[in-house]
């Protein structure tokens, strides 16, 4: 059964935290959004239904892509560098609208519901971990969604909309083709620059399979154009140069992010000597991006020197006071030096930005676990362990919590629980200790 339309906005709505922190953050350019969000807008208004809500954003980062949810419509810095022309952007705007006004996301919704995705789809794609299940589903909806493909029927009514919506608008249509292009270049360029290949990137080539082949695309994108009612194209229907102006600085510091793309994946390679001389480079070149200063303050981390992660992440906050990942960071930096109140404030101030995130619900439940505040600590920790349930600590944790506050029917579960995944831990000892001593009593009960 399809969900209402009052459901897909409040999904929409409670998705957006995730859709903005899983692909980057905002990318903070108030004129550059201003005016491209003016475009989106007017898309909208042309669209079937123009009374649901929007809001544009700018995803920074460098993973090319566009996505639209009923209240949300985003492009990333990276496919929105590679664009010439107002008419291209309005070309992919529309393509996304589309599947929203086509119902399309609706569908996703109403399917995903129906299959039980895992709430932890987009930390399992990014991060390489296990899903959970539902209980933080208003974190990681948005990219559950954009991990659900559309079919080719509506890939091509989306390409339908979107030549239609541009061309009511006076820009030339036939540039559908050329940004059609400019996505294929694009992510080409891009798992070229991280030395790989699509079939290697599982991530990127899940978002970006439901694109048939580009040749296919193009002559069904032209005959599109050839069956459009009469329309009046305005000036040369492209509008270059005022574009080019208005994206000169993205494009000048997406180059610069290139640096800092590969210092994230020397990161990830645990390369941090790398790593860090990447970001040193990055920081001289421009350094009012938050996300520089984050990356450091996580290799800090991992060197176990807190007090250089804690002023790292301090400078990103100075950047951008709401950035996110730089407050899970201080949170991470507190409770790796043992100051439980402080990591409590911040993982907390964490969740206010990203209610979905998962690692903030379990720094949480963790340092008040750690001051002996068991009953505090567990709904944080049941959270986490719904989301990473084969996470090596979580169901000791947990199991002590409830134990500690006279649950021993659930921490039971929890015990056995920290048995299938981590036996051989201290925590999974702690276990099965405990299961001697409360498996016989409770059966006496």
């Amino acid at each position: 059964m399809l969900v209402s339309e009052e459901q897909e906005v409040s999904i929409g709505k409670n998705a957006s935290p995730s859709l903005k922190w899983e692909f980057g953050g905002s990318y903070e350019d108030r004129a550059l959004e201003t005016y491209l969000g003016t475009i989106v807008k007017d898309l909208w208004k042309n669209s079937e239904r123009p009374n649901l809500p929007v809001e544009f954003h700018i995803q920074n980062t460098s993973l090319p892509n566009a996505f639209a949810l009923p209240g949300y419509v985003a492009i990333t810095r990276g496919l929105l560098s590679e664009m010439e022309n107002e008419a291209q952007f309005a070309a992919v705007m529309g393509h996304e609208i589309g599947h929203v006004m086509a119902r399309h996301t609706a569908k996703r919704i109403s399917r995903m519901q129906l299959q039980q995705v895992g709430i932890a789809i987009g930390a399992a794609a990014l991060q390489g971990s296990k899903g959970g299940d539902a209980l933080l589903a208003v974190g990681a909806a948005g990219s559950s969604l954009l991990l659900l493909k559309y079919d080719r029927d509506q890939e091509i009514q989306s390409d339908r909309l979107g030549v239609k919506y541009m061309s009511a608008l006076g820009y030339d249509p036939h540039e559908a083709l050329s940004a059609h292009k400019v996505l294929e270049k694009s992510v080409d360029n891009y798992i070229k620059k991280l030395g790989k290949s699509r079939e290697e990137d599982s991530f990127v080539s899940n978002l970006l399979s439901t694109h048939p082949r580009a040749e296919v695309r193009l002559s069904e994108i032209q005959d599109m154009i050839n069956q459009l009612p009469p329309y009046t194209i305005k000036g040369d229907g492209k509008f270059g140069n005022r574009f080019q102006t208005e994206t000169k600085k993205i494009n000048e510091i997406n180059k610069i992010y290139h640096v800092y793309d590969k210092a994230e994946q020397d990161y990830r390679d645990k390369k941090y000597g790398e790593a860090e001389k990447g970001l040193q480079e990055a920081i001289k070149l421009n350094g009012s991006q938050a996300p520089f200063y984050n990356l450091l303050g996580f290799i800090k981390l991992q060197q176990k020197n807190y007090e250089e992660a804690d002023k790292a992440f301090g400078r990103a906050l100075a950047v951008s006071p709401g950035f996110q990942p730089s407050i899970y960071g201080r949170g991470l930096s507190y409770l790796y030096k043992g100051s439980y109140e402080n990591a409590i404030l911040e993982f907390k101030k964490s969740l206010d930005e990203f209610p979905g995130h998962a690692q903030s619900h379990y720094g949480l439940g963790k340092s008040y676990y750690h001051i002996n505040k068991y009953s505090e600590a567990i709904p944080y920790l049941a959270n986490f362990a719904q989301a990473m349930p084969e996470h090596p600590e979580i169901h000791g944790l947990l199991g002590i919590c409830l134990d500690k506050t006279n649950d021993q029917k659930s921490a039971v579960i929890e015990y056995k629980n920290q048995l299938q995944v981590a036996p051989d831990t201290e925590l999974g000892r702690h276990a099965r200790k405990r299961l001697e001593a409360l498996e016989p009593a409770l059966k006496v009960k």
